[in-house]
């Protein structure tokens, strides 16, 4: 186990060298709605819906703290297609990283079958948006991702997703006259599910 959660590196056999390592770890993604931070719930007061798509547009850091609460109760999470990703962020959620799959750039062509070995075993997914998909790839893992009780949260559009999340960053504490440095982010949530819309504003300190 790395320290830092394990990195699976973007080459041909990183699908079935995935698949292959979420067999042996022999563990399934955990039932029911699943917790979110503290920090989020007054934007997610039911928890993360599994098995469904998340789209968040705004806030990379809004996605590690939605890993935070699954794998703090014991749930597997998955990154893929962030190699900038800041792992000492994640920790900084809380995110457990011994319980964090990283695949950092996997191949346009093997991003579905990429996200869908990872529904086998995590709790939750993170994934950059991968662009344009067919129809087919999209209803095949829309599928998976109902039958394994997966939720993904895709870090850009998606077509037709459960809810859409729009971070927007509303203003900073720490700079004063132009000197200081900057301790807390002030952001705005604007939730869209089922054709509803909440909003609430939270702050993001320089270490959560």
């Amino acid at each position: 186990m790395f320290d830092y959660g394990e990195v699976i590196q973007p080459f041909p056999d990183a699908v079935s060298d995935l698949q292959e390592m979420l067999q042996q770890r022999g563990t399934t993604p955990a039932a029911g709605a699943l917790p979110v931070h503290p920090r989020l719930a007054p934007a997610f007061p039911s928890g993360l819906r599994p098995g469904v798509v998340y789209s968040l547009v705004g806030s990379v850091s809004i996605a590690l703290a939605l890993l935070a609460g699954p794998s703090q109760h014991g749930a597997w999470c998955g990154v893929v297609g962030l190699p900038d990703l800041g792992v000492e962020a994640a920790a900084a959620w809380g995110v457990d990283l011994d319980r964090l799959v990283l695949v950092p750039a996997p191949e346009p062509p093997q991003w579905v079958s990429t996200v869908a070995a990872l529904a086998e075993v995590a709790g939750v997914v993170v994934a950059a948006s991968p662009g344009r998909l067919s129809g087919g790839e999209v209803q095949r893992l829309t599928a998976r991702l109902r039958t394994r009780r997966t939720s993904l949260v895709v870090i850009g559009p998606w077509e037709r997703p459960a809810a859409t999340v729009r971070a927007t960053t509303v203003g900073w504490d720490g700079l004063a006259q132009g000197h200081g440095a900057l301790t807390r982010q002030h952001v705005r949530l604007d939730i869209t599910e089922r054709h509803q819309q909440r909003s609430c504003c939270l702050t993001i300190p320089e270490t959560p």
